[in-house]
């Protein structure tokens, strides 16, 4: 009888254990939360959003899926950045992931660069203070989830660092949890990317949803975006390309050219050098020697107009 119930026991079926003590859900169950939140929290983060940064966005409530946290985020991750978040007494595991055209989007409008419906973003990696700036996106992510789902208006709730990839699994803060996904289609003029909420199953399963007042009054503390923004891009360490121009060769004898061999600068006088960076002219220069250095002496403006920062983002 005793090795009949050790057997029984050994070969329990782990799923219906989490399902028993409360850290798993139904898909049924969880399916219902998601929605309900979703729903909730769609209009509050636009608001929210609006009100922070002064640009208007669309949230509609979009794709729910369920299984295992570091599954999830490996099949949502595609050109996403990834932030992790913490309500105070409701929870500390809360991921994010936002698309990357969104924030690019969002930063060249913070910018004053661009009309949001006029907006023609490509896929790419963030730039350092892209990166910096989605920041944005998943604080009023966070602090729309606060004031639906804690029962203290002002329990603390703190973001961490936004990162463009999440840590190996042995480097990992936090468990690897059965979650649920819920995922905001966000349209800001004429982008529209994902915005992605993780969160545990068992939190969800135990929480109630209370209806947001939108017409709240913002965190008098928080700074204004644009303002941050701008302060951030100023102090941005930028690289400059001087560029000279050759004089030109013929097809054949550039495919010939091998080390060792010298090209003459087109100009005969001064050598003219533009200044780059990002790959937007910025100035015409002289080139000259000071010492042992080559250096260059700025002219003139070669191009740039009053907006020229939104080239840096």
């Amino acid at each position: 009888m005793t090795a009949d119930v050790a057997t029984t026991s050994s070969e329990f079926n782990p799923d219906l254990l989490d399902r028993m003590t409360g850290v798993k859900g139904s898909v049924a169950d969880i399916e219902a939360k998601c929605q309900t939140l979703l729903l909730a929290i769609a209009p509050a983060f636009a608001a929210a959003f609006e009100k922070a940064t002064g640009v208007e966005i669309d949230a509609r409530p979009g794709e729910i899926r369920q299984g295992r946290r570091r599954e999830l985020i490996s099949q949502l991750s595609g050109d996403t950045a990834y932030c992790e978040a913490s309500i105070a007494n409701w929870s500390q595991q809360i991921a994010s992931l936002c698309g990357t055209t969104l924030i690019i989007g969002l930063v060249e409008c913070l910018l004053g660069g661009s009309d949001p419906n006029q907006l023609d973003v490509a896929t790419r990696p963030l730039s350092a203070i892209e990166l910096d700036m989605s920041l944005v996106v998943f604080e009023q992510l966070n602090d729309s989830l606060r004031g639906l789902v804690s029962a203290d208006p002002k329990a603390k709730a703190s973001v961490a660092k936004p990162q463009l990839e999440l840590a190996d699994e042995a480097d990992d803060p936090l468990p690897d949890f059965h979650a649920a996904a819920l995922t905001l289609q966000v349209g800001l003029g004429a982008v529209i990317a994902p915005l992605t909420l993780i969160l545990p199953q068992a939190i969800l399963l135990k929480t109630r949803i209370s209806a947001l007042a939108l017409g709240k009054q913002a965190n008098p503390n928080a700074e204004h975006w644009t303002e941050r923004l701008s302060d951030r891009v100023s102090q941005s360490q930028i690289s400059l390309q001087a560029a000279v121009a050759l004089a030109p060769l013929p097809l054949g004898e550039i495919s010939r050219l091998q080390a060792g061999d010298l090209i003459a600068f087109a100009n005969n006088g001064d050598i003219e050098v533009t200044l780059s960076a990002n790959g937007k002219p910025l100035c015409s220069c002289a080139l000259g020697r000071a010492g042992a250095r080559y250096m260059v002496k700025v002219e003139r403006q070669a191009g740039p107009d009053e907006n020229w920062k939104t080239d840096f983002a």
